[in-house]
């Protein structure tokens, strides 16, 4: 059990030189960035920048920027740092979850200022991009317009719970990727392209992460639902057996509420996502 749940992690690598206590500071070494340029006059855009950036996945982030307030260089510098972090806990769930790691160098003064970013993920753009195709074959697939959204959620687990299987492949394994191209992956990416799924056929979800058993060791993700105005907790990872049988899948962590989920070994934050209280009635 122990193994069976890792959450990778994002990680904040924060490269910062300052050489002066009042206006000057500077990266060591070489810029070798060679990406275009984009400007930010302050720090709401800033954030602004950075999360549109991000999305596109490059592996180099050039922005100028040229916000000249406040004129303490120690302010200015934890300024673009909150600026940084802020952004990237703020992006889309998947794609947060989908960075590995961040780092940034500066170089300039304020008012003047370039900051490198050098993001790195799990995956590339190519497989980004088959995992939305393939997202779209399959509700075209097992969705119609008649459906209800709770039929609709339904055919969404039991197709991700039936066509995976759980297996560590490494950071891939994190991904909806290898749920899709491997059809193996562990609660991540099972979660990761349940949340995609749900979010395609027009239905608001979250990713949850927590533990079993309130062990640190047994790292956990799963998603919540909103289906009539009401949030509920669905597991698709633990309506799948183990070891796998393909075409079986369980429904006693398909919409519960957070009494039953807590009662069935799973704990969380629950202060950090709405309150699933309604009994669904299978």
């Amino acid at each position: 059990m122990r193994n069976k749940f890792n959450v990778s992690i994002a990680l904040f690598v924060l490269v910062m030189f300052l050489i002066s206590t009042t206006t000057a500071y500077a990266a060591s070494g070489s810029d070798s960035s060679t990406s275009v340029a984009v400007a930010a006059k302050d720090v709401t855009e800033l954030e602004a920048t950075i999360q549109s950036e991000l999305a596109k996945k490059p592996e180099v982030i050039t922005i100028l920027f040229t916000a000249k307030a406040p004129k303490d260089a120690t302010s200015y510098l934890q300024g673009v740092k909150d600026a940084i972090q802020h952004a990237q806990s703020s992006l889309n769930e998947e794609l947060y979850w989908n960075m590995k790691s961040l780092s940034y160098k500066m170089k300039g003064s304020i008012g003047n200022l370039k900051i490198t970013l050098e993001p790195s993920y799990l995956t590339t753009n190519e497989q980004d991009q088959f995992v939305n195709e393939e997202v779209d074959r399959i509700l075209d697939k097992i969705l119609t317009s008649k459906m209800t959204p709770f039929e609709k959620e339904k055919a969404i687990h039991d197709y991700v719970v039936s066509h995976t299987s759980y297996e560590d492949l490494g950071e891939i394994g994190h991904t909806a990727y290898s749920a899709l191209y491997n059809n193996k992956a562990v609660c991540q990416g099972y979660a990761i392209l349940t949340n995609m799924l749900l979010g395609k056929a027009g239905i608001e979800s979250h990713l949850v992460v927590g533990y079993i058993n309130d062990d640190p060791d047994q790292s956990h993700m799963w998603n919540e639902v909103k289906i009539d105005d009401n949030w509920y907790m669905l597991d698709t990872v633990f309506d799948d057996p183990t070891p796998d049988h393909p075409g079986v899948q369980s429904t006693d962590y398909f919409n519960v509420t957070n009494e039953a989920l807590s009662a069935m070994g799973h704990t969380w934050e629950v202060n950090d996502y709405p309150v699933a209280d309604t009994v669904y009635h299978k």
